[in-house]
């Protein structure tokens, strides 16, 4: 419970569809962290037993301690996804577990679907909130474990139940993104982390055009906050982890035609040459795709030509609206561009 709507209606609907609830929430010692005691706030308004989960070690260990060193070498990290699977769901779980509950249920929105060789996430009913894709990495074992009462619903139809109900938390502001960032942001994040590394702003052909103060301020597909007079809309095409460069260039350079992802977890895995959905960032509406074998990895062939792909973000497969698993993004594959003489 972090003392959100969601949480606390979900909470709320277990607790009136006749189950044993208790509240659990992290601590997880970063950022503003305010979220262990609104849950605590919010777990009495309801009656509810609550225990706060000490998380702040692994937190460090598994997803801020990675987190500033993929930006450091030139990837993109999502800290949701990473936390989500390394952190908030099994040290929740661990924690119920101990305390003899039989699941464990969050307010995300998400749903379950079981088929003949187990257990797969789904998309929410409210596609505009699903949050299916930050849990792809979540381990198999743990899913027949996870209950999500808010799938089937719509976010305004939880406000309104909430309201009704008189819960306080009805009228609180949806919660940010990277909870755990101090006052001063990303920057400040990467400089208590000793993780800061300035380096050039170059073209195609690598000519220098002016340099930046860190490479943890950029990422593929970027425009705003170049700082470059080109005459023209230009882009960040790829960041050199190396030697902390940021390659920039028009639109048209950020064309791809697939990616190679490493460290592959399947829920269902492909059957022969099957076709897929693959979104590979959470706003991307998803593009048909080939899955094939690349090493210990994958490679995905786009169906149609895409834009920026950025590594280090989280490529999930789909069938119809059910994850059939996800990969990290270590690479994007540019287009073949047939050369006139």
């Amino acid at each position: 419970m972090s003392g959100g709507v969601d949480s606390s209606l979900a909470a709320l609907v277990l607790k009136q569809e006749g189950h044993q609830v208790v509240g659990l929430s992290l601590r997880l010692g970063a950022g503003p962290d305010g979220a262990w005691s609104a849950g605590a706030a919010a777990a009495a308004q309801l009656g509810l037993e609550h225990q706060i989960v000490e998380a702040g070690g692994p937190f460090e260990q598994r997803v801020l301690g990675p987190v500033a060193q993929a930006y450091a070498g030139g990837f993109t990290p999502n800290p949701c996804a990473m936390c989500n699977a390394r952190v908030k769901l099994p040290l929740l779980w661990e924690a119920a577990r101990g305390m003899g509950c039989e699941a464990l249920a969050t307010g995300h929105y998400a749903r379950l679907v079981q088929n003949a060789h187990g257990w797969q996430l789904a998309e929410a009913e409210d596609r505009s909130k699903s949050q299916a894709y930050f849990l792809a990495r979540v381990e198999p074992a743990l899913l027949p474990r996870l209950r999500f009462p808010l799938g089937e619903m719509e976010k305004g139809q939880v406000r309104r139940l909430a309201a009704q109900e008189g819960l306080v938390a009805a009228h609180r502001p949806e919660s940010q993104d990277c909870c755990f960032l101090p006052p001063g942001g990303w920057d400040e994040f990467m400089k208590q982390r000793e993780a800061v590394r300035p380096g050039v702003l170059e073209d195609a052909q690598g000519n220098q055009l002016g340099r930046h103060q860190g490479l943890h301020r950029f990422t593929v597909g970027q425009r705003r906050g170049l700082g470059l007079a080109m005459g023209q809309p230009v882009y960040v095409t790829s960041l050199d982890g190396g030697r902390a460069a940021v390659r920039v260039g028009p639109k048209p350079e950020l064309a791809t035609s697939g990616l190679e992802a490493k460290q592959p977890l399947w829920y269902l895995p492909p059957q022969g040459d099957e076709e897929f959905l693959v979104r590979f960032r959470y706003s991307h509406p998803g593009v048909k795709c080939r899955v094939e074998p690349k090493g210990q990895g994958l490679r995905a062939l786009f169906a149609q030509e895409q834009g920026a792909v950025a590594p280090g973000q989280l490529a999930v497969f789909y069938r119809d609206r059910r994850i059939a698993g996800s990969a990290w993004i270590d690479k994007a594959i540019q287009p073949l561009r047939i050369g006139t003489s």
